[in-house]
Formats: structure tokens, sequence, C-alpha cells
């Protein structure tokens, strides 16, 4: 007996292992938030209810290995509700050098379009301006990986867009429930006649702005864990951001002019390098990124946005104090510098429209970030954590702060509060850049968080 039962435990033992356990995490989120400055036009905006759930698995098998990151929310409101599949792909089974992954996947392309939020390499969600995140490119990956080189091949047949809030025509205008739209100016000089502008969508079939092909290619050399290292990219792919095209109509013996706005999808050639060293708690980097959109000519009658090359460059630097009030804290700074990528519309013979709906591609062109996080204290020996980051535009002249605490009673559950401020030193102007547009967006928020 003893004889079979160890036998048929060595031949149990040298079986290969068929599959292993799927790892599954997840969070749930109820948020409520005020903001201080109500909107005339929208003032059910001014509180909201919000509730999320993330949901991230892994499951490898000996034949093949799936993942995916979803995410859904909330605001308790009639097409206030959403959707987004970060990632989901099938990969090659194991842990070997040479994977291939087909579906949606991140990758870190460039540190300066991760760190900043660009949405330049990869799509963002954005129904919070202030909390945007990085979404995966769809396609097939093929990826050979060494803890000291990295050489990656993408493409795809399909593009997806950044994601931000539901637009609808309402009383002649653009408009969404959401205070981090940024709607186009109704106003139009006409003959030296201010004209209103009355707003109409049209929306290509999906199959028209989805079936859009590209590719990129990623090489690493160095350990980004250790040591020096360097990262080169290259793509030729769709601009994430949609550009729009518009047809205006003018009645003379009316002081409207009517137009109508379209989706449309062009493409850039993207380069991006990131030069890093990484020493114990102490990582510094410089990045490069740069991209040459095509032009694309509209049909007569109409105008579309022409898009303007840009040059980015960024420096950041991360480290960790050890033992401050027996405590960890880690700091992040950065710096980002953007030449170019102006928006001008232009008409079908190439000249330049007298009216453009937007004038810049980025949030942010010449830009200071300052952030903190760790564990401040505890209480009834459970850990007290804050966030702080601090953002100054210099060409804006403008500054971001946001900060957060967490208190975590158990393991699985965190109380959040926090807030975010946004100011400009100029308190009359009507630029239409980021910060002073959405000035009268400070708010503050609290909720509770489950993970499990």
């Amino acid at each position: 007996m003893s004889g079979a039962a160890s036998a048929s435990a060595a031949s149990t033992m040298e079986m290969p292992e068929l599959s292993r356990p799927a790892q599954v995490f997840g969070q749930i989120r109820m948020e409520t938030m005020q903001y201080f400055t109500p909107i005339p036009e929208q003032p059910q905006l001014t509180y909201s209810q919000f509730l999320s759930a993330r949901l991230s698995g892994l499951k490898e098998t000996s034949w093949i290995d799936l993942a995916a990151d979803v995410s859904g929310g909330t605001f308790f409101a009639r097409g206030q509700s959403h959707y987004v599949v970060h990632e989901a792909y099938i990969a090659s089974p194991g842990n070997t050098d040479l994977k291939a992954y087909l579906g949606r996947k991140k990758k870190d392309w460039s540190e300066m379009d991760r760190r900043w939020d660009l949405g330049m390499w990869q799509p963002t969600f954005a129904i919070d301006a202030l909390r945007p995140e990085d979404q995966g490119l769809a396609g097939l990956f093929m990826d050979y990986d060494r803890p000291n080189f990295e050489f990656l091949i993408f493409v795809t047949p399909i593009f997806i867009p950044n994601m931000g809030p539901d637009i609808r025509e309402e009383g002649g205008g653009l408009v969404s429930n959401s205070r981090w739209y940024r709607a186009p100016s109704r106003d139009y000089d006409f003959n030296n006649r201010i004209n209103t502008i009355q707003y109409s969508l049209d929306i290509p079939e999906t199959t028209k702005l989805v079936q859009n092909p590209g590719g990129g290619l990623m090489t690493r050399l160095g350990n980004k864990g250790g040591g020096p290292w360097a990262v080169a990219s290259y793509g030729y792919m769709p601009v994430n951001e949609l550009i729009l095209k518009r047809q205006n109509f003018k009645d003379i013996s009316q002081d409207n002019v009517d137009v109508t706005v379209s989706p449309d999808v062009t493409y850039h050639h993207i380069y991006s390098a990131d030069l890093g060293y990484s020493f114990s708690n102490l990582k510094a980097s410089v990045s490069y990124l740069t991209d040459r959109p095509q032009e694309k000519r509209p049909d007569t009658d109409w105008s579309i946005q022409r898009l303007e090359a840009l040059q980015a460059y960024s420096t950041a630097l991360e480290f960790s104090l050890d033992n401050i009030f027996d405590k960890t804290l880690a700091f992040q700074v950065d710096y980002l510098k953007v030449d170019g990528g102006g928006i001008t519309d232009i008409l079908a013979d190439g000249g330049p429209d007298d009216f453009t709906l937007f004038d810049q591609r980025l949030k942010f062109t010449n830009s200071l970030s300052f952030r903190v996080e760790g564990q401040l204290a505890s209480f009834w020996r459970r850990p007290f954590v804050t966030r702080f980051k601090y953002l100054y535009d210099y060409d804006q002249k403008g500054s971001i702060l946001n900060t957060e605490f967490l208190y975590y009673p158990s393991q699985r559950w965190a109380m959040i509060v926090g807030g975010d401020v946004l100011g400009v030193q100029d308190e009359d102007s009507t630029s239409a850049r980021f910060i002073n547009q959405y000035r009268a967006n400070d708010r503050v928020y609290g909720g509770l968080t489950y993970v499990f």
C-alpha cells in the first residue's frame, strides 16, 4: 500500500501542471463630490454621487494565458454610466522570452507619455480630466523580453480613440452632463458682426472610425529596475484624439450660423526616446517625444482641424526617504516642455479658416509637477496615508493642487477624503487653455473603497 502510494505520488509530481488557479483582483468605490462654484446652466452638476467597480484577472494554462482589466461606473443618472475595457488579451503560454499577445494591452512606449497622460501613444479614458487613465492599444504584439533587452512589434487593423464625456445637441449648442467637457465657442464674427452658432452633430458609422490600421516598434536596452537603461519607440498610427470637421451655412437675413460638426481620423508618425538610471531608492530619466501629423483636406464647403507637429521634452526624478518619523515617503518631481502642438482649422484649398474650434492639442505645455505619497501616521494601529500633487504651468500662469487622505480601518477597507483646487494669476483672463477654462471646478470629495 505504502509503495503504491509513493509511486502514485511520484508519478503525480512528474506530471506537468496543466493550469494554475486564476488570479482575480477587484475594487469597489463609492464617492460623493461637491463643487464650490455652481454652473448656472447646469446646477445639477454641483453635487454628484459616483459608484465604480474595477476587476482584473489572469488565468494561465498550458496552452494559453488570458488577462483582463475592466471597470464600470455610474453617476445614478440617465446616460451617465460607463463601461471600460482597459486591457483584455490572450497570450502564448509560459514564462518565455518571446511571447505573443492578441487583444488590448498596455506597454511602456514612452515615460513622458505615461507620466503626463499625454495620450500620444496610448489612448486615454477621461470622463474626469483630472483623473485620466491610460488604455491599451488593441492588436497583435510580438514581444521579445529579457531583463536587459526588449524588442516589441505591434500591428493592428483597428483604432480605438480617446474616450471622454458623452456629447449631445441641446438648444443649438453641444453640451454634456460633465463639468469637464470643453464646449466650442458659440460666437462667430461675420462681417464685423457677432453671430450665434447653432451646432448639430453628424456622427459617421463606427466602422469608418474604427477600421484604421497602424503599427509600432519599441526597443529597450538595460533594466529599468537597476542601472542605466534606454527606450526608443516609433509608430505610424491614427492620432488618438479625433479631429473635427465642420460645415458652415450662413443665412444673411439672420444673425445665426448653422454649423454641422463631425469627427474624423488622421494619422501621425510618432517618435519617442527615454534615457534613465535607477539605483536603490533613486530613479532619474530624461525623455523626448515628437510627432508629424498628416494634413487632411476637407470636402468643398467644409473645414477641418490641421494638427501642428509638436516636440516635447521631459525630465523626471523619483526618490524615497526612509525613517521620517519611522515612515517612508515617496517623492516625484517632473518637468515638461512642449513646442508646437497648435491646431488650425483649414479649408478645402489648405488655407486657414477664420474660425477655429480649439487651438491646442495638449493640456500642459510648460509645467513643473511635484508629488508626495506615503504613510504619515497610524491611528489605532492602522495606516493613515496621504497623496499630494502640485502642478504649475508657466505658459498658462496657473496651478492645480490635488490632495487625498486615506485611512485603512482594515486591510480591505479605506476611507477617502480629498480635494482639487485650480487657479490662475489673472482672474480676468479669457484664455481657453485648460486651467483657466476649468478654474471653476474646485471641489472636495469623500468616500469608501473596498478591495478584494
